[in-house]
């Protein structure tokens, strides 16, 4: 009997501890909520950090960190909150916690099994990727939150607006690479045209002047140059020169 007893105790005080914990994960979580609501996002996440350290895959800590890293980006991109770094801007620093946010509802979506929270899961990082700029994955969060409910409005407008926002983007990139390749012709035909005028002067260019002195004297070697090959001819006998020739009888 005694021997029961101890084991009753046990169990008793092992669920006690395991009700515990669950208690403090939550209270953590509910402390997240509580900063969030006041507009606190930052204090939020830090709220939500500490209550997935208590179950790493609390869904709800999970989902909610990923809300309060879309808020500090807001905050961020607004210049309400100041950037991490003093040497980024606004922009740049936003879009890396967006980037945080988007990666937090991912993990969401392919760890639960409730459907209604992968879709908010997907409409949320197509959100994030959307402030991102990245309209191929916020189409394709879209997609994937349409996929479980068909019927949310609000994804399908978000959807249309990301696909108009790519074609836009798609279409100025074209512009783009064509003043790219327009300005690298207009380079290059600079530089012919550089090359072409070069040779045209080199061309051009006065041949130098040969003074009196210098035209007699070129005469006079010219001269001296003929005088010695004839002589040498002579001494070789140069088929130009009359040689008596010896006729083998």
């Amino acid at each position: 009997m005694q021997k029961l007893n101890k084991h009753i105790y046990i169990l008793i005080v092992s669920l006690f501890s395991l009700v515990g914990f669950a208690q403090k994960e939550k209270m953590v979580l509910r402390d997240g909520n509580d900063a969030y609501h006041g507009g606190k996002p930052m204090e939020a996440a830090n709220h939500y950090k500490k209550s997935l350290k208590e179950k790493q895959d609390y869904y709800k800590a999970n989902f909610n960190l990923g809300d309060a890293y879309y808020k500090t980006a807001e905050l961020i991109k607004s210049g309400k909150v100041k950037t991490p770094n003093p040497r980024m801007t606004p922009d740049s620093a936003a879009n890396l916690v967006y980037d945080q946010a988007a990666q937090q509802f991912e993990v969401v979506a392919k760890s639960v099994s409730n459907a209604d929270t992968i879709q908010k899961a997907w409409h949320n990082y197509g959100n994030a990727k959307l402030m991102q700029k990245s309209y191929e994955d916020a189409i394709l969060g879209y997609k994937k939150a349409l996929k479980l409910n068909p019927k949310d409005e609000d994804t399908r407008y978000n959807l249309a607006y990301a696909q108009k926002k790519l074609a836009e983007q798609q279409k100025n990139q074209k512009k783009d690479d064509k003043k790219d390749q327009d300005k690298k012709e207009q380079k290059e035909d600079q530089k012919d045209k550089k090359e072409q005028k070069k040779e045209q002067e080199k061309q051009e260019a006065p041949q130098p002047q040969m003074s009196k002195e210098q035209a007699e004297k070129m005469l006079n070697a010219l001269k001296n140059d003929e005088k010695r090959m004839q002589a040498l001819r002579k001494k070789k006998g140069d088929p130009g020169q009359k040689v008596k020739v010896e006729k083998d009888w």
